[in-house]
């Protein structure tokens, strides 16, 4: 899927939260769904593997989460990816194809359909705006501490917090999701990206030599929500220019199995604005053409 599908989709979430009067953190999608009149209902616990889905029925439009993980910010953020297919233009046709009843798998999974990937990126646009991110980012400290103070303001997950914090960042930063000995995704800023030729860190392939690979070692570390910190290098990880020295910040993410690791330094220049005038323009008069294979 393009870049310019997915900044898209972001925007659009972006504009809905300004739409909706929300011009401070945090961002409610549940008040943002009662003013549409979406029925909105949570599941127990037992609804395993399933994030949340949404219901056309007639006029008539539902909303349901799952509660087993016990996490405001992923439930918000299941709210949010839900309201993206009922906002983002020809995902309610889309859906309406295979049945009026869509299950979602949201938060930035592994893999998905192009409508979920979407979903993700409405999400992250509706809930964690660009300015309001950028804002935080500035006034706060670099790195794992700065996505702390802006996952707190938003009451959103960290790792949500985080990639937006890679998208938006004013100052160079990576960050990794990771899981066992393996990397599952990870996302770089268009500072950090500009520091050199990047080998950027790829699903599946085999963590390096690390504090993240050792870290990794004891489930008990990613269980617990430790957090380790440690020197490490632009080229050790991500095959960049020899010299450039990164802090590695570490932290597990409880029960979901995953750790994340962030890749900044406070030696680093800021980030240039990138923001992309002539394409936000064509985002605004951007038409979706749907032709998603199932």
């Amino acid at each position: 899927m393009s870049k310019f599908r997915l900044n898209w989709a972001r925007r659009c979430g972006e504009q809905k939260a300004e739409e909706f009067g929300f011009t401070s953190f945090p961002i409610d999608p549940f008040e943002i769904a009662r003013k549409v009149e979406i029925h909105i209902e949570a599941k127990p616990p037992d609804m395993d593997g399933v994030s949340g889905g949404i219901i056309f029925s007639g006029e008539d439009v539902g909303i349901f989460y799952s509660t087993a993980i016990n996490s405001e910010g992923f439930q918000r953020f299941t709210v949010g990816h839900e309201l993206g297919h009922y906002f983002l233009e020809g995902h309610p046709a889309e859906i309406l194809k295979a049945a009026p009843i869509h299950i979602s798998r949201a938060g930035f999974t592994e893999g998905g359909s192009s409508i979920e990937i979407e979903a993700d990126h409405f999400a992250s646009g509706l809930l964690l705006p660009t300015k309001l991110v950028t804002n935080v980012l500035r006034k706060g400290q670099i790195g794992l501490a700065g996505i702390s103070e802006l996952s707190d303001a938003s009451k959103c997950s960290l790792t949500a917090c985080a990639i937006r914090a890679a998208e938006c960042s004013p100052y160079p930063m990576a960050i990794v999701v990771s899981k066992g000995e393996h990397i599952c995704y990870g996302f770089l800023s268009e500072g950090f990206k500009r520091l050199g030729q990047i080998t950027y860190p790829r699903k599946g392939a085999k963590l390096p030599d690390s504090a993240t690979l050792n870290f990794n070692g004891d489930l008990q570390n990613v269980l617990l929500g430790r957090s380790v910190c440690q020197q490490t290098s632009l080229e050790h990880w991500f095959g960049g220019p020899t010299g450039c020295v990164l802090d590695e910040e570490v932290v597990g993410l409880g029960s979901y199995g995953f750790t994340l690791s962030v890749f900044s330094s406070e030696d680093l220049p800021d980030d240039l604005d990138n923001e992309d005038d002539e394409e936000a323009a064509l985002i605004e008069t951007y038409t979706p053409k749907f032709a998603y294979g199932r």
